[in-house]
């Protein structure tokens, strides 16, 4: 995503569709966009104790998260280095970062996804691809199997 953009969903589209994205060795701005989402389907204003952490993180890389090929502990990590969860000094409660407390490129992207139910979105976004495909593969199957 290019900076200053503020409509992330085209760039998250191509992305929750992919299998096995690691982090590292995504562009930051790709990276910035896979934890915004994350981020987007943690619940607000909750303090969580890392045992509630760590299972939401499970259930998102269940879910709106399963193209990353992560686990829960360092993605939890990814969070907090980045500045979407913040974590006290013990860490034994997290809390999911306010927009307001974030950089401005952060909170460009949670603006953005503040209108959307990420596993909604994403469910969305993974029928439509499979649905293209199928039409592809049909096609491709109507014409015998040649290249067009």
């Amino acid at each position: 995503m290019k900076p200053g953009t503020t409509e992330p969903r085209p760039a998250l589209s191509a992305l929750v569709v992919k299998e096995g994205v690691r982090l590292g060795g995504l562009p930051a701005g790709l990276q910035a966009l896979a934890l915004a989402l994350v981020w987007a389907g943690l619940p607000a204003a909750d303090v969580l104790s890392e045992k509630q952490v760590n299972a939401l993180l499970q259930g998102q890389l269940g879910g709106v998260a399963a193209f990353l090929a992560t686990d829960h502990v360092e993605l939890r990590r990814w969070l907090v280095d980045a500045g979407w969860l913040a974590r006290d000094g013990y860490g034994r409660a997290y809390r999911r970062v306010d927009p307001e407390a974030m950089t401005t490129g952060q909170r460009e992207l949670a603006d953005a996804l503040a209108s959307i139910d990420p596993a909604v979105w994403v469910a969305e976004v993974r029928a439509a691809h499979r649905a293209r495909r199928d039409a592809r593969r049909d096609h491709w199957q109507a014409a015998g199997g040649a290249a067009p």
